[in-house]
């Protein structure tokens, strides 16, 4: 009699924990995608400290992921004892800055193994009602980022951090790329890659779905029009060059199933008469002048596509293991993010790293030796789940995790996480495809 009192008051337990990460996970989403609007607009006294306004909500999760057993993985044993020694030897012939060396270790001890929270209480209900709510709050987004785009830098839409400034950055013609809720063009770039995952998915599959977890059929055109806008209104070229991934992603999923090519076909149509619609009313007009100045601009610095492909990411991946002056150790932990190097009395360019660099950053607070290993989980992990997504597409025909790990492998192996929205995305694409791969068929 004890021992099923026992049991029932465990699997009570067990329950209340999956209710109550599920929740977190919710915070977590939405206060990523806001965190920037609060820090702007309606708290921007407190714009410092909302900077970690969801690390507790990762320290929850991890504390409960560490107490019901959810993080056996080798990937969170590895980087979990790497970062910490590497913490330490921050402390001991590193920079010697405990708060500095906290923010920096904190990246892999708390936010990392969210991912494999995620991956334990997270359904594919779960999954399909954030996917849903992240595209259903694209279409006010896309209003906003319109806003930005022709609003003067000292409108309130394009208030700065702490209500200071403009937040618009660098774009073309005078025009400046504008950051949607976030505080920075790259984290609305990043969350447009979420979009577009979930967007090309329900593209394709939406009628073969449940009628619960269905978009509304007049919705998906709507969706395709606000995506579209997106891309030359944040004059970025890595929303573009992200989008062209995606789309290539899609495009294999169609052709390597056969039952996949009418609904590929369908889609297509849906935006090519998207495309169509926006070209016969002139409304994205001024944005194409103004993205394609920003390509031809940037192509002409850089190089063209060697230039911005070739040399400022596979050669920046590829140099961070060629600066034979970096300590054994490292120079510490958090030192080549811009919070860290503040706190230190500098800049993160102050103390030599690039901030578009992430492998460079790792290998330079970390060493060669501790730098490589935890650069290696990032990249094996997503390699592991790209192979297991690919899995999922040819043998039960499931394109959501295929989609998802598109997404992923663009911002988990070398996203910039000393960013803490970019962490934040990088975070919520990992978690996504690992629940996408283990609720695959369900």
């Amino acid at each position: 009699m004890r021992d099923e009192q026992a049991l029932a008051l465990s699997a009570g337990e067990s329950d209340l924990a999956y209710r109550m990460c599920r929740r977190a996970i919710w915070l977590y989403l939405v206060l990523l995608i806001f965190e920037g609007a609060l820090r702007k607009w309606f708290l921007p006294s407190l714009a410092t400290p909302l900077l970690l306004v969801r690390d507790p909500i990762a320290i929850y999760l991890v504390y409960k992921g560490f107490r019901h057993r959810w993080l056996d993985s080798n990937y969170v044993k590895v980087m979990v004892v790497v970062a910490t020694v590497s913490a330490l030897a921050t402390l001991l012939v590193g920079h010697h800055n405990l708060f500095v060396s906290l923010y920096g270790w904190r990246i892999y001890f708390f936010h990392f193994p969210v991912i494999f929270v995620m991956g334990q209480v997270l359904t594919r209900d779960d999954l399909l009602r954030m996917g849903r709510f992240i595209l259903y709050l694209s279409i006010p987004m896309t209003l906003l980022v319109v806003a930005q785009f022709y609003s003067p830098q000292t409108a309130w839409v394009n208030r700065g951090l702490g209500g200071e400034g403009g937040a618009g950055f660098q774009g073309a013609m005078g025009y400046m790329r504008p950051p949607g809720t976030f505080s920075f063009i790259s984290g609305y770039v990043l969350y447009q890659a979420v979009v577009g995952c979930f967007l090309l998915y329900y593209l394709m599959m939406n009628r073969n779905l449940e009628e619960k977890r269905q978009l509304p059929g007049w919705l998906l055109p709507v969706l395709v029009v606000c995506y579209l806008i997106s891309i030359p209104t944040s004059i970025s070229r890595t929303h573009f060059f992200q989008t062209l991934v995606l789309l290539v992603f899609w495009s294999i999923a169609a052709f390597r199933k056969d039952n996949l090519k009418v609904y590929f076909l369908q889609a297509l149509i849906v935006g090519l008469l998207a495309v169509f619609v926006l070209s016969l009313w002139g409304v994205a007009d001024t944005m194409l002048e103004v993205f394609n100045a920003r390509l031809e601009g940037a192509s002409k610095v850089e190089g063209g596509v060697k230039g911005t492909l070739g040399d400022r990411y596979l050669g920046g991946l590829l140099g961070a293991f060629q600066n034979t002056d970096i300590p054994v150790l490292g120079y510490g932990m958090g030192l080549g993010t811009n919070a860290g190097a503040r706190l230190m009395g500098g800049n993160m360019y102050s103390f030599g790293f690039n901030a578009e660099n992430e492998w460079g950053r790792i290998v330079g607070e970390c060493g060669l030796l501790l730098g490589t290993v935890m650069i290696g989980v990032r990249l094996f992990f997503s390699l592991e789940m790209w192979r297991k997504a690919y899995q999922c597409l040819t043998l039960r025909t499931d394109m959501l995790p295929w989609m998802l790990s598109a997404g992923m492998l663009l911002t988990v192996p070398q996203g910039q996480w000393g960013i803490p929205t970019n962490l934040g995305f990088c975070i919520l694409l990992g978690g996504f495809t690992l629940v996408a791969v283990k609720t695959s068929g369900k």
